[in-house]
Parts: structure tokens; sequence; C-alpha cells
């Protein structure tokens, strides 16, 4: 496998096949748009006359309203047969149209527009916010004593003594609730200084534990970054072995071409390639899809009587025209494909063969059948408008070996006189 297939070739050929199918994905978005709206439409018209009918509530009106329910399962049939004429007539115009496919865009491949950035997500850590320092232990308010108040009027004279115990006890209490006071007092420093090393302690783990995250980010990034560099440095080595026509290089470079080239999805295409530096020429074998791989069904009609879905087949002669023009056009579309590409003008000469995959019906074993083989000059084929062409007649003016019947896989006889 070439040394730079396996990041850039499928890295183009995804962004081609991604753009080809957002393409698709509107095309039938629309058309299955404006058949759901005509369908709804219709649907809609048919429910408001079966509710119309059935608010008549005589027998001869509910059976109207019975044959308008009836006749919304035929207008959503009908609409579902809208639908896949439209995806088959699509399909068919895609197909019809390989050629000019080709034509609108242009094939160079712009490698440094392969070239990679490493896209680094934000840092983000449940470590990040510091932890909040708890309220400071305070020394609790110094008490004060309160003594009993003096007994007034009848009391100051008769509760002397008795006012007197009653201050001695609050004297002793207030001794007992001061001491202890003092003691918590002096406690405080104790129990701030605990409370800082638990605080500290507690921010010492989160800040190591941020510190393991960044570590573990960085790493991550780093990684990131060194695949990139490793992508982007063999970029280079592919753009400075292409530049001088490296064998390796020109192959691979065309790899990402014909990976780039996207069909109908109907189409199943194959291309193997080798490159001669001292002759300046590619080497191309196609592998055709098989006529059988291609629709059959001219359009789908819907027929009430019997509630099904018939399908209009083609014609054998719309099936083997529309097949020997695919045919033709594969391979003009490969050739102006290589050319277009081409910026180094390293191919000077093309030989092509195209041929098809199947099981022999006389021996049952796999064979290839060869249906067109090409020797091409550039100059010759830069002369020609691909747009204003008629590609059997462009195959002859390249005097190409073309199959007489290419539906029937009627193969041709390859020779070296193909190289004119």
């Amino acid at each position: 496998m070439a040394r730079w297939r396996g990041f850039l070739a499928e890295l183009q050929h995804q962004s081609a096949v991604a753009a080809r199918n957002r393409q698709r994905a509107q095309a039938a978005t629309i058309r299955e748009a404006q058949a759901q709206q005509r369908a709804a439409e219709r649907a809609r018209a048919a429910a408001e006359r079966a509710r119309l009918a059935a608010e008549r509530a005589d027998a001869r009106e509910r059976a109207a309203a019975e044959r308008e329910a009836r006749q919304m399962g035929l207008d959503s049939r009908e609409a579902q047969v809208a639908s896949m004429n439209a995806d088959l007539g699509s399909t068919l115009a895609d197909i019809d149209s390989v050629l000019e496919w080709t034509l609108g865009v242009d094939d160079t491949v712009d490698l440094e527009a392969l070239r990679q950035r490493a896209v680094h997500p934000p840092f983000a850590s449940s470590h990040q916010a510091p932890i909040t320092a708890p309220p400071p232990v305070e020394v609790p308010p110094e008490p004060t004593f309160v003594a009993p108040p003096s007994p007034t009027g009848m009391g100051a004279l008769f509760g002397k003594k008795k006012h007197a115990q009653a201050v001695s006890e609050a004297r002793a209490a207030f001794e007992q609730q001061y001491a202890a006071w003092r003691a918590e007092a002096a406690a405080v420093p104790i129990r701030q200084r605990e409370q800082r090393i638990q605080y500290d302690a507690a921010e010492a783990d989160r800040q190591a534990r941020l510190a393991a995250d960044h570590a573990a980010y960085d790493a991550e990034c780093q990684k990131r970054q060194a695949q990139v560099d490793a992508q982007n440095a063999q970029l280079d080595a592919l753009i400075a072995a292409l530049a001088v026509g490296e064998k390796q290089a020109v192959e691979d470079y065309f790899n990402i071409v014909f990976g780039n080239s996207v069909y109908p999805d109907v189409i199943q295409l194959e291309i193997q390639h080798s490159y001669s530096p001292a002759d300046k020429e590619l080497t191309l074998d196609l592998r055709l899809p098989r006529p059988e791989s291609l629709p059959s069904v001219r359009a789908y009609k819907y027929v009430r009587s019997s509630d099904r879905i018939d399908e209009s087949p083609q014609s054998a002669k719309e099936q083997r025209d529309r097949y020997t023009k695919l045919v033709h056009a594969i391979v003009l579309r490969t050739l102006h494909e290589v050319w277009e590409s081409d910026q180094g003008s390293h191919v000077q000469t093309i030989s092509l063969t195209a041929g098809v995959d199947h099981i022999d019906p006389a021996t049952g074993q796999p064979t290839t059948t060869p249906l067109v083989a090409a020797a091409v000059n550039r100059s010759t084929f830069e002369e020609i408008n691909l747009a204003r062409v008629t590609p059997a007649e462009t195959l002859k003016h390249l005097r190409a070996v073309v199959s007489k019947n290419p539906y029937a896989l009627t193969p041709i006889a390859i020779s070296d006189g193909v190289r004119g």
C-alpha cells in the first residue's frame, strides 16, 4: 500500500464523499419535502371532506365518509409513488451526467490544504476553583458580672441578707463562667492554627490535583500535536517527492485524485494504477460497474384497483444504451481527471484498460472482461472540449478499442497494437 494512502487519500475521499452526500441529501430533502407537502395537502383536503361527511347522520353520508377515508389512503400511496419516481429520476440523471459532474469542478488536489492543525479543547478541571477558607475561629465575648438588683421598699429593710446571698451566688456563678471563658479564649490560637493547617492541607491537595489535571491535559495536547506534526511531515515529504516526479509520490498523488472522484451510489468503480517516470506514462486498470447494477426500472405506477405499485421496465435498448454511454463517460472522465489534476506535468501518456469483474457463465469461475483499451497522449487529449463531445466519437478519435456491446460484456481483443 502506498505510504501516504492511509492518512491523505482517505481524508480527501471522505471529504469528497461528505460534500457529495450533502448535495444528495439536500436534493433528497427537497424532493421529500415537496412530496410530503403534496401528500399533506391531499390528506388535509381529504380529512376535511371526511370530517364534513362524518358530521352528516344518514347512512348515505356515512358511506361517503368511508369513501373519503379510502381516498386518503389512495392519495398517500400515490404520494409514495411520486417520491419513488423522483428518486429514480434523480438516480438516472446522475448516471447519465457522470462526465458532466467532473467538468464542473477542478480535479487538482491542493496538498497544502490538507495540512493539519492541532485543535485542543479548553482546559477544564473540577479542581480549578480555590477552596473557600472557613470563617476564622474567634474569641467569644468576654463575660461581665451582672449583680442581682438591690431590693427596694420593704425588701430593703428585711431582705438584705437574702440579697447578699444572691449576690454571693451570682458572683460564684460568674467566676465559673469567667474561668470557662478564659480557658476557651486561651484555646482559640490553637484552634485557629489547626483550622489553618486543615485549610492549607486541603488547598495543597486541590492544587496538587489541579497540577495533575494540567499535566494530563498537556500530555494529551502534546500527543495531538505530535500526531499532527507527523502527518504534516508526511505531507511535506509527499510534496517534495511529487515536485521531482518520484514514482511513489506520483502514484500516491493519483490515489488522492481518484479517491476524491465521487460517483453516484449505484456506480462502484475501482482504479488501479502505476507510474513509469522514465516514460512519464500512467497505466490505468479500471474495474467498471456490472450492467445489472444500474436501475432497470423506467417508472413506478400505482394501480388503484388492486392497490399495488407496478414497475415499468426500461427497454433492452434503453438499458444497453445507458450502460454503453456510462462506460464511455467513465473512461473519458478518468483521462480528464488525471490530466486536469496533474499540474506538474508528470504524465504525458496514459495506457488505460477498462473491464468488468464477473462470473464466466461458461465456466462458473471469476473472470474479467475487457471492454475498452486506449493509449492516449496528453497533447491530443487537451485539444478535446469534453463539454461538447459525443463520448463514443471521442473514443474513436483517440483510436481506443471499444466493445461492440458493453452491456452484453462482449470483450475486446487487447494487443500491443492499441498503442497507436
